[in-house]
């Protein structure tokens, strides 16, 4: 009794995993998918950013920064392919086991089910029934006798059933293992046709890099000017900052305002905090160009940038900046390289939005998430956002807070 039991609870066990297998792998199917054409949205953009460069200036910098993301994103669909095929391999296997399984378990149902067939037809004269009843020596007897039977000719027909229903989820089960080798094909195609793709950038990018590379004095000056302009924005945010605390620390210094500010402020910070990962981003369509942190030239190798203290978002020419917070407007400024700039509080977290040819809010204002900041400028028929969040004076690597 309890060695059956065991075994029962083993297979309900064996099922339900199985089954919870069966329901991610079509989870993870739909999420690859999904992860797939929000990178081929990104690659469609910059092709488009590509463009629009080209048809103003030929042979830029920034055609080369598009390229390089292109292919990043080329090998991030790569990496995605191959995480796909992993999982597609893990759900046939899986697949296959459960067949296996049901087979095994269909071959000892039809035994014993040939087994009561027989016993069956060899007292197939419903008389001998009759007669084994009547025999009894006691009604008593004689009903169990007829309850004998009764559960004999019940197990036959429930035997069956089951026969029946295994048969069913046999061939339900090669369906989807057939289904499961199909996309296992498609996904393979796919990936050879992206790894193609990919080594024609490759090959595009190595051309391109020597054509700029004939260029090399213009791009070092270049490189200069930018060194100088990052270094004059980061000196400049830093004390944006300082201001906007200390105007802080002055309010909290207030006894008589102390309690409500200390509070508000508390609210706002720890509101903002429970976001993260869950902000909306500044602007829609748009594919980050430059992450935040140290990177390298993408023409001089082994040549610093730099420090990113944020993300530059490539989108469309003219977009809106939104806030990806409510908060208060706390300065608008005019930064050389960068247009004007909105630096925005939130408690003890700030955003700061750069490059915006027009602005929508003044300093003060009390604004909600979603509301548009302003418009971007304009270059070569692009646009960019430069994006930056910090809690106080702490850098934050803004794509650990967007929305993934």
């Amino acid at each position: 009794m309890f060695v059956e039991i065991r075994h029962k609870a083993s297979f309900f066990l064996t099922v339900l995993f199985l089954a919870i297998a069966a329901a991610a792998c079509g989870q993870s199917i739909d999420e690859h998918r999904a992860r797939i054409e929000k990178i081929e949205g990104e690659i469609r953009l910059l092709d488009r950013q590509i463009r629009s460069t080209s048809q103003k200036q030929k042979n830029t910098l920034d055609e080369l920064v598009f390229i390089k993301r292109k292919i990043e994103n080329r090998e991030s669909i790569l990496k995605e392919t191959d995480r796909e095929l992993k999982r597609l391999e893990s759900a046939i296997n899986l697949k296959n086991s459960e067949i296996r399984r049901n087979e095994r378990e269909l071959d000892t149902l039809e035994k014993r089910y040939t087994h009561l067939v027989l016993n069956t037809y060899k007292n197939r004269d419903t008389r001998i029934w009759f007669l084994y009843i009547l025999s009894s020596k006691s009604i008593g007897q004689g009903y169990r006798r007829w309850e004998y039977l009764k559960d004999y000719a019940d197990a036959i027909n429930s035997q069956g059933e089951e026969i029946k229903s295994i048969r069913k989820k046999i061939i339900a089960q090669k369906d989807t293992l057939i289904k499961l080798k199909n996309n296992t094909i498609a996904t393979q195609r796919e990936r050879e046709r992206e790894y193609m793709t990919l080594l024609a950038e490759q090959k595009e990018m190595e051309r391109y890099s020597k054509q700029l590379a004939s260029n090399q004095n213009k791009y070092r000056q270049e490189l200069a000017s930018r060194r100088n302009e990052v270094e004059r924005l980061n000196r400049e945010v830093e004390k944006l900052l300082a201001q906007a605390i200390e105007q802080q620390e002055k309010k909290s210094a207030d006894k008589k305002d102390y309690p409500v500010f200390a509070a508000s402020t508390a609210q706002l910070s720890a509101d903002f905090a429970a976001n993260k990962g869950k902000l909306p981003w500044p602007v829609t369509n748009g594919v980050v160009i430059e992450k935040f942190g140290q990177h390298y030239h993408p023409l001089f190798k082994g040549v610093k940038l730099p420090f990113n203290n944020g993300i530059n978002i490539s989108t469309s020419a003219g977009k809106s900046v939104k806030s990806v917070f409510h908060g208060v407007v706390s300065r608008v400024v005019i930064i050389p390289g960068y247009n004007q700039c909105v630096l925005v509080e939130h408690g003890n977290y700030f955003t700061f939005y750069c490059k915006l040819a027009d602005v929508s809010v003044k300093v003060g204002d009390r604004i909600n998430t979603g509301d548009i900041i302003g418009t971007l400028a304009v270059s070569n028929n692009t646009s960019t956002l430069h994006f930056e969040l910090w809690n106080k004076t702490i850098k934050q690597d803004p794509e650990l807070w967007l929305a993934r």
